[in-house]
């Protein structure tokens, strides 16, 4: 939907396709201030749409937040979303979602005026709380947490997930204080790996972010390319030196051509047999990727000497 339409005119069209009466009780609400102002959110949401698979559906889910819809791409697999709950059209169709008639939307702020985070269209809608892609998991969970009036919930959270980090560190201490490593994804097409570390112009990445809980050390960005790019004949100068390899596979063949390429086989860390494969695309997202990554990184550093 492209045109400019008010508030009271998505209100009055949402009334009018799902048959609400005219007149209804106003249910109770709070006032928070966020990154688009002060805003009167639900006390208690009853219909929330997720505009991001990764940050706002994983935070929707921490919090148990009554899901109508999420959009951008399907829920990982390691993403516990309810049965019955849709994946709506990518990018998200503003008007499928006034259909929903949702009373919270969470959005990203990446690309407020994209069709994909369409952050400054969405208010005309419901209120809408926005994500920082330039800040922690952790943060921006507890900034939900603080809005929705849940800042105990989130603690619990944090606590926990800082406890399961705590737990690895202690099992691989050695190995983290020693050891240079990378987290990876292969492009097959442009023949490049794209290197996941903090820095680089896709800021604070998941596998950069648990990385730097467990106190790791990753490839610098300033060998990389901007989007964390490394070019084919430039395998052996930036991974020459990397002792392990966490290789994400986002489902593409990625891992299968790179195994054919000698300049891949030649690295000393794949000569080793230090490669831990995960499965699926978790460069971005919330809790749950976060501890998906925990135990990704923790088998890594299985395969180094104690």
């Amino acid at each position: 939907m492209r045109g400019k339409l008010s508030r009271r005119a998505f209100a009055a069209g949402a009334a009018a396709l799902l048959g609400a009466p005219a007149a209804v009780a106003a249910p109770a609400s709070r006032q928070v201030e966020t990154s688009l102002g002060r805003l009167d959110i639900p006390a208690a949401p009853q219909r929330v749409v997720a505009i991001d698979s990764r940050i706002g559906l994983e935070q929707a889910l921490a919090f148990d937040l009554p899901l109508v819809g999420y959009s951008h791409s399907r829920a990982r697999p390691w993403v516990p979303v309810p049965p019955g709950v849709p994946f709506l059209a990518a990018p998200p169709d503003l008007e499928q979602i006034l259909m929903l008639a949702p009373d919270l939307i969470l959005c990203p702020d990446s690309a407020p005026n994209s069709d994909w985070w369409p952050l400054a269209r969405l208010p005309a809608i419901t209120p809408v709380l926005p994500s920082d892609h330039r800040i922690t998991w952790q943060e921006n969970l507890t900034r939900l947490g603080d809005w929705l009036d849940q800042q105990e919930k989130a603690a619990r959270i944090v606590a926990a997930h800082a406890k399961m980090i705590a737990a690895i560190r202690q099992r691989h201490r050695q190995a983290i204080a020693s050891s240079l490593v990378a987290a990876v994804h292969y492009d097959a097409i442009k023949r490049r790996l794209l290197v996941r570390s903090a820095g680089t112009r896709y800021g604070l990445v998941m596998p950069a972010q648990v990385l730097a809980e467990l106190g790791g050390l990753a490839v610098a960005a300033g060998w990389l390319g901007p989007n964390g790019e490394v070019a084919l004949d430039s395998f052996g100068d930036v991974l020459g030196a990397v002792d392990a390899i966490l290789l994400i596979d986002f489902g593409d063949g990625g891992p299968r051509a790179l195994a054919r390429e000698a300049l891949w086989q030649r690295l000393p860390a794949v000569k080793a047999g230090r490669v831990e494969t995960v499965a699926g695309n978790c460069t971005f997202g919330s809790l749950y990727t976060a501890r998906y990554l925990a135990r990704a990184w923790d088998a890594l550093f299985a395969r180094l000497p104690a």
